[in-house]
């Protein structure tokens, strides 16, 4: 090879170095726009009404009835109960909590109430994380 071929040689190993370099910097130096974000969900997911996918039922009857307490007594039981948002009060076992409503059984976290011969179960609610005052 004469010195003119090498010359030119590399003048295009030089093109082409300086075209590959220009490449890369522009791919790695232009900014891609950011992906688009995923849709929010409008509200979770209710596990009771996703029971009801695989058979389950819902017990909305009780809404309207609130516990707030258990008295055990030595002849019978009685409950502290709320029915729609009235002040609660006390009803022992088989009174009426309003007509066609009476409580059926008591146990020691829930009371069996009987609406027209349909029985259903109302829970007291959990108990607060801390500490917690008894009164006898």
């Amino acid at each position: 090879m004469n010195a003119f071929q090498t010359r030119l040689l590399s003048l295009i190993a030089l093109a082409i170095f300086c075209a590959t370099l220009t490449w890369w910097v522009i791919t790695l130096t232009t900014h891609q726009s950011a992906p688009l974000p995923a849709a929010a969900a409008g509200r979770a997911p209710s596990v009771e009404q996703a029971a009801t996918l695989f058979g389950g039922q819902l017990h909305q009857q009780n809404q309207d009835v609130r516990l707030f307490g258990i008295l055990s007594l030595q002849h019978g039981a009685a409950a502290i109960v709320s029915y729609g948002g009235e002040p609660a009060r006390a009803i022992s076992l088989g009174g009426p909590l309003t007509p066609g409503v009476t409580i059926q059984e008591v146990r020691s976290r829930s009371i069996i109430i009987d609406r027209k011969g349909k029985r259903s179960e109302v829970f007291l609610p959990p108990n607060a994380p801390g500490p917690t005052i008894y009164v006898r």
